[in-house]
């Protein structure tokens, strides 16, 4: 069934909220409109506007357990003691220095999920590489089809082929069962949204990379839409764009 039209009325996209679903009313700039409607983006486009932290590069990492992925904000919260006496967050590590998690800056939840991947305090951790945006292709136990970003992924942990690890590293085709949510409230919700919850079934079904566009030197707002367009764009930009808040 098709979602009903949002009554309320249209508000500026630098105002709309962050990792909400949004509709697109109309572009008031004749420029820019013709711009941005030539790679995709146009009225009745659906993008979420993402938080600064959701823009940060995912990283993959590896340590005794194996390896993991982890988003931006949480690179960016966990500090590393590197072999050499400083101390940085991960987020800042250069490709294959190693050091050891000295701590969070995330609470006690962060420490948590970390455990989870088996990334302990005190023990070795490599980074491995800096991953590009990347879309997750998910086939839903309704036989719904939805996109997930590389950080989203990541958020998901269950089982798949008899082993425990994160969605963003589960065999494609094959059948993965949720058994948890990684990351803050805000995050968790917006899974649950998309019926990705503990218990839920999903399967891979491909993993591409995205548009990454900068229509300013100096962008300060991003934007996602459905169909995989990565976008940055001015705060000047952004409010001629008008957004239905769904």
């Amino acid at each position: 069934m098709t979602a009903p039209f949002p009554t309320d009325a249209p508000i500026s996209l630098c105002d709309a909220p962050v990792d909400q679903p949004l509709l697109l009313h109309a572009i008031h700039d004749r420029r820019l409109a013709a711009q941005l409607e030539k790679i995709g983006l146009s009225a009745n486009s659906r993008l979420t506007r993402l938080d600064e932290t959701l823009t940060l590069r995912t990283i993959r990492v590896e340590s005794a357990s194996g390896q993991a992925i982890l988003s931006g904000g949480m690179g960016l919260k966990t500090i590393i003691h590197l072999d050499d006496g400083r101390r940085l967050p991960l987020m800042d590590m250069e490709v294959g220095q190693s050091g050891h998690i000295e701590g969070t800056t995330g609470g006690r939840s962060l420490t948590q999920i970390l455990e989870t991947l088996g990334l302990k305090e005190d023990e070795p951790i490599t980074l491995i590489r800096k991953l590009p945006p990347m879309e997750y292709r998910v086939r839903l136990e309704n036989n719904q089809r939805i996109t997930l970003s590389e950080g989203d992924a990541a958020r998901i942990w269950g089982e798949c082929e008899q082993s425990q690890i994160q969605f963003s590293l589960a065999s494609a085709h094959k059948t993965f069962q949720v058994a948890r949510l990684l990351g803050g409230h805000q995050a968790q919700q917006r899974l649950v949204k998309d019926s990705i919850q503990p218990g839920s079934d999903l399967v891979l079904e491909s993993v591409r990379s995205v548009q990454d566009l900068c229509l300013a030197p100096e962008p300060q707002l991003v934007i996602n839409s459905q169909d995989g367009l990565h976008l940055h764009l001015s705060q000047e930009e952004s409010r001629h764009i008008s957004v239905y808040v769904l």
